[in-house]
């Protein structure tokens, strides 16, 4: 969405802002998710405030270094992500905007059994024989709930946290080369040699 100045949106009526005031915060919204399964550092940062602040469980701090911090640790752990957003509720007032993103994240956790028993604990591990040595899926239910600020027109993340609501977790049971996946030939990455990024 091309960006209006701040005077072209003053000389637009009350509901007309807040539609566009709407769809550029679901962007933000959505971008970040992009930015995560790509694994994109630099497209993340352009989702938060310089002075954001991001509250994810295994990171509380500064959104800019959070988004260091997530990447490298995605690309460290998993094979895999894809996050996904539904159900957007959004509050405005002015140029603040609280949302609640419900969120479903799959993520492909390497097999490597240190890896493994770090994400998912010893517990977890000893209900599968040989489990340690397979890739294993962890679907999270939960929530985004943020704080997001409009500034010189813009709109970004000022304050997000992570809210957990479900899990659920098995070894994989991936197929890439059999059946009607073997046809599937185009696979997603975590850069930008991604399709998403071929215009």
């Amino acid at each position: 969405m091309s960006e209006l100045s701040p005077d072209k949106m003053r000389e637009l009526s009350p509901e007309l802002r807040e539609v566009i005031d709407r769809q550029k915060i679901y962007d933000v919204l959505t971008r970040y998710c992009r930015t995560l399964d790509r694994c994109d550092v630099e497209l993340m940062k352009t989702v938060y405030w310089e002075d954001g602040f991001d509250d994810h469980g295994v990171f509380e701090g500064n959104a800019q270094e959070f988004a260091e911090f997530i990447v490298r640790e995605i690309q460290q752990w998993f094979e895999v992500t894809m996050h996904s957003i539904s159900n957007v509720h959004m509050e405005l007032d002015g140029d603040v905007a609280h949302t609640e993103s419900y969120l479903i994240a799959y993520h492909r956790v390497k097999g490597d059994a240190g890896k493994l028993a770090d994400v998912f604990g010893s517990t977890y591990l000893r209900r599968f024989a040989d489990g340690d040595r397979i890739p294993h899926d962890f679907v999270f239910g939960g929530r985004y709930v943020d704080r997001l600020e409009k500034r010189a027109g813009v709109w970004r993340i000022a304050r997000r946290t992570v809210v957990m609501d479900w899990n659920l977790n098995q070894p994989t049971s991936s197929i890439r080369d059999e059946g009607m996946f073997a046809v599937l030939k185009t696979y997603g990455t975590r850069d930008r040699s991604d399709p998403v990024y071929a215009r």
